[in-house]
């Protein structure tokens, strides 16, 4: 009787492949994946892009509908009676960290004329600060509960849902207030006044600043929304 020989296999086959084929098959699979890591990433940053604009718009909202009921902006009465030291307003966890700053923000110095409650015409002035923990005061309290009557008359918040912690890439959302204190008059060639927008940007995918708070629009890929200046240049 003769014994059947053992079927033989090819060295280092797996489950009926053979190395080669599983070669080609993780060759296949890792091409396939660096075609399609660009893709996903800008997907993804689109996604995330799309949140921090929104978040910007409710935001702006909510400190449209604060400046409307008090006649004041939310850092207002903090800012002005800073004597310098504060100079944006920030919204997110105060632990998280600041985008970083390519350009300048806002207007380089400015005497107000006029402006809003707490400056002091032909005296407020408004210098170039750096973005820093020192110069910038966080408002999601002031938005989400009631600050002092006297400093914040008719408060009828909240204005926000909830707090927000950070912008999609974990920094804070920063805004520039100063172009909204001075009450200026619009023209043809600046329709916001000399001091240009108010805006509430977060930094992108490289958490870095790069539009001017005088421009109309972000720039590169920062994610933001502007402020009603009309409600500031409205009579008080």
């Amino acid at each position: 009787m003769v014994t059947p020989s053992p079927s033989r296999q090819t060295p280092f086959a797996v489950a009926g492949f053979s190395l080669l084929e599983l070669l080609v098959v993780v060759a296949a699979v890792v091409m396939l994946a660096a075609m399609l890591a660009p893709s996903a990433l800008q997907w993804m940053n689109e996604g995330k892009a799309t949140r921090a604009h929104g978040d910007a718009a409710g935001i702006a909202a909510a400190m449209n509908r604060f400046f409307i009921d008090t006649a004041r902006w939310p850092g207002q009465v903090e800012i002005l009676a800073s004597g310098g030291t504060l100079r944006y307003v920030t919204v997110g966890n105060p632990t998280a960290q600041f985008p970083a700053v390519e350009v300048s923000l806002g207007i380089s110095e400015s005497t107000c004329v006029e402006g809003l409650s707490g400056v002091i015409s032909n005296t407020t002035k408004f210098e170039p600060t750096e973005l820093s923990p020192s110069s910038a005061l966080n408002i999601n309290n002031l938005l989400l509960y009631p600050p002092s009557a006297a400093d914040y008359p008719n408060w009828r918040g909240p204005y926000l849902p909830t707090t927000f912690e950070a912008d999609p890439w974990g920094s804070q959302y920063v805004i520039n207030l100063v172009p909204l204190f001075c009450g200026e008059p619009a023209s043809a060639e600046e329709p916001a006044g000399a001091l240009g927008f108010g805006w509430i940007l977060s930094g992108g995918p490289n958490q870095t600043l790069q539009t001017p708070f005088t421009a109309k629009r972000p720039a590169v890929d920062d994610a933001g929304y502007n402020l009603n200046k009309r409600l500031a240049q409205s009579p008080q």
